[in-house]
């Protein structure tokens, strides 16, 4: 049995890890936790760690090549070299990132202190701030205070994360 690489449709990685898993095959998608907004809400989901890729365990022998292929979520075995052979990944490198995606991270952060911000929504539209804090409200809708320089001088406001967008440093 050898680990090899799957390419999955954009977005469709979960959806083709679940459909190989009901035709009995072995796979390992490598995951990390990251905050995300959800209904004015800030949730912790877990997102894949590539982007298209998940691994697969078989038997060149006896494990049905043609069945992945027509797997929702699957676009194709990644393959290379002049006998377009699959590409097989080393057994301790898989140990190792088996291993690694098993010990509990602290979730990605949507915002960090001090990241530039873009307000996206309400009457600052347009403005830049600076991301100081996330903060909850009574109703359970995640909030953020950001500094804003107004007149020359650094202001705090309280504004919905909905209407934030991180920029580049």
């Amino acid at each position: 049995m050898s680990w090899y690489v799957i390419h999955t449709k954009p977005k469709q990685e979960f959806r083709a890890k679940e459909h190989l898993e009901n035709q009995s095959f072995r796979v390992f998608l490598p995951t990390i936790p990251k905050q995300a907004l959800r209904q004015k809400q800030l949730r912790t989901i877990e997102e894949p760690l590539f982007a298209r890729y998940l691994f697969i365990e078989l038997d060149q022998v006896s494990s049905n090549w043609f069945s992945i292929r027509s797997t929702r979520g699957v676009h194709q075995l990644v393959r290379f070299g002049m006998h377009n052979d699959p590409v097989r990944v080393p057994e301790h490198w898989m140990a190792e990132l088996q291993q690694l995606c098993a010990q509990t991270h602290a979730p990605q952060a949507l915002f960090t202190e001090g990241d530039r911000v873009k307000i996206v929504g309400g009457p600052f539209k347009g403005l830049e701030a600076r991301f100081a804090r996330l903060l909850e409200d009574r109703s359970g809708e995640s909030r953020a205070m950001v500094l804003l320089e107004m007149l020359g001088k650094w202001q705090t406001m309280q504004l919905g994360v909905e209407d934030l967008q991180k920029m580049a440093p």
